[in-house]
């Protein structure tokens, strides 16, 4: 008989508590239940948190995931998960691990992350180096460690905590991780490449992935109130290239009165002095009416009810003066980048060539929004080349996983404010939303703002006590869902024995 380790042992005791309630109360009292909640223990925070820091330690830029690929898959299968390998390009790397294999057809809560990471930029700026992934404090160094190698161990580390379950006890849902590549540069060889040829293999009930964070400083009236955003939809991506080439004189002592470079800059400067309007749709406008439900007062009031028509000239205002409000209700463009062909600093280029990174908001199409940025830019010798483009998908609905996943949060951070968001970035869930997948994104963990400004910059870092936050949250809201499915499914099979009751009769 296999002896079940003291950790184990708690989580099939929470489980067994799960499932023998969600069998006896009635559907309102379920939801008044409060079960026990799974903590994580001593061995479980420090092999995460080891295992973040031999993670960290491989440079896995996009392109470049495979030792970090082979390193995780081989923990993987050590620890007795099925590991599926994926399809993928001659530049990626993808697999998946599961508690059960996925010839068991049973649907898939999957828990996905990517492995590659952006460049760590000058190394001397770093306090430790971003590839060391030293503990400091009991903080973990490195680049990675919030975006996203952090949250990819968060997510093991629970799927390790079901396998202990489902040893002893069968699930209705199978569990598993999907670990993609090329997220930072779009996921063409990841998420994107996997979903379209593997989707129906990886039968997906749900997907939860990189969101929101859990932050404090957000409400005037509470700022010690943390405030948990989980994304429910994101902006799509637009990459777009600009190039715009006129012959003019050649030497830069006698300028012609027209030249490319010229030209490109008062097309910009015109993108840059014109404001899109304002867009609210169902997401947003619900985001911002629980925000403002949380803040109270009139603040709140402002903000719940910021798309009213007769509030427009001072929110108008408001939003201008802030980054964040605004790419919450606009579509936006960032120039990030100008270059000419290689020459001498005294001749004149003849091809100006300008990089733009737009993000749209949802019910935008590309087309659309190109037809509106040519008016803008009003110079017809640019030519628009879309460099990559990330597709149209729907919100994901704030249904019973978005709801498993609040209720988690909040169990562990007991007076947090969860509010469904739209993500201002991209992520590879709108791939799986794309595909019709409920998917919510969270980095499922109290974060402060020097931590998310470390992101795609330097002393990127993650607290152990985070690391431990996430294990919790993750391992909750599986058990919630589990449990949650055995009471509908029971439910059903209670409704087929009466009709069967009825034939009889």
């Amino acid at each position: 008989m296999k002896k079940i380790g003291s950790g184990r042992l708690q989580l099939v005791i929470l489980i067994i508590l799960f499932l023998l309630t969600s069998g006896r109360v009635s559907a309102q009292e379920q939801r008044e239940y409060e079960p026990e909640i799974y903590k994580s223990s001593e061995y479980t925070k420090t092999e995460a948190a080891r295992l973040l820091t031999e993670y960290l330690k491989i440079q896995s830029l996009s392109g470049i995931e495979e030792e970090a690929g082979d390193f995780l898959s081989a923990y993987c299968e050590q620890q007795g998960l099925y590991v599926t390998t994926l399809p993928a390009d001659s530049t990626g790397y993808n697999f998946a691990a599961t508690i059960y294999p996925l010839s068991e057809d049973k649907p898939v809560i999957w828990l996905q992350h990517h492995m590659d990471v952006v460049p760590a930029g000058t190394t001397d700026e770093w306090d430790y180096p971003p590839f060391s992934g030293v503990v400091v404090n009991d903080t973990i160094w490195g680049r990675g460690a919030i975006d996203n190698k952090g949250p990819g161990i968060m997510q093991l580390m629970s799927l390790l905590n079901i396998k202990g379950a489902a040893d002893t006890i069968e699930f209705i849902y199978n569990v598993g991780v999907l670990c993609f590549s090329s997220e930072e540069s779009g996921g063409g060889a990841g998420a994107k490449y996997v979903l379209d040829r593997k989707l129906s293999e990886l039968n997906p009930l749900v997907a939860f992935g990189e969101g929101g964070a859990a932050l404090r400083g957000v409400l005037l009236s509470a700022p010690e109130k943390p405030v948990v955003g989980i994304s429910v939809a994101e902006k799509a991506v637009l990459w777009l290239k600009l190039d715009l080439q006129l012959n003019s004189y050649g030497h830069g002592a006698a300028p012609a009165p027209e030249y490319a470079n010229k030209l490109m800059i008062y097309a910009l400067s015109r993108l840059e002095g014109r404001k899109f309007n304002m867009e609210f749709n169902r997401v947003n406008r619900r985001m911002f009416r629980r925000l403002g439900r949380a803040e109270g007062g009139l603040r709140g009031f402002l903000i719940g009810h910021i798309n009213w028509w007769i509030l427009s000239p001072f929110v108008k205002n408001v939003v201008q003066r802030d980054p964040l409000l605004e790419s919450l209700t606009t579509n936006t463009i960032t120039v990030t980048k100008l270059e000419n062909p290689p020459g001498p600093h005294n001749k004149i280029s003849i091809i100006s060539t300008a990089y733009l990174d737009c993000r749209l908001q949802p019910n935008t199409t590309v087309k659309a929004f190109i037809r509106r940025l040519e008016r803008i830019l009003d110079e017809p010798k640019i030519k628009i080349t879309v460099i990559n483009s990330s597709p149209e998908s729907k919100p994901s609905p704030v249904n019973d996983f978005y709801d498993a996943m609040a209720w988690a949060v909040q169990q562990e951070i007991p007076d947090a404010a969860v509010i469904p968001i739209l993500f201002p970035a991209t992520t590879d869930n709108i791939f799986f939303r794309n595909n019709e997948v409920p998917t919510y994104g969270l980095i499922p963990a109290m974060m402060s703002e020097d931590l998310i400004k470390s992101v795609h910059s330097i002393n990127e870092r993650l607290p152990v006590a985070a690391l431990e936050q996430g294990i919790n949250i993750y391992t909750n809201m599986i058990l919630r869902i589990q449990t949650e499915g055995a009471h509908k499914r029971r439910r059903l099979l209670n409704a087929e024995l009466r009709k069967v009751n009825l034939l009889e009769e």
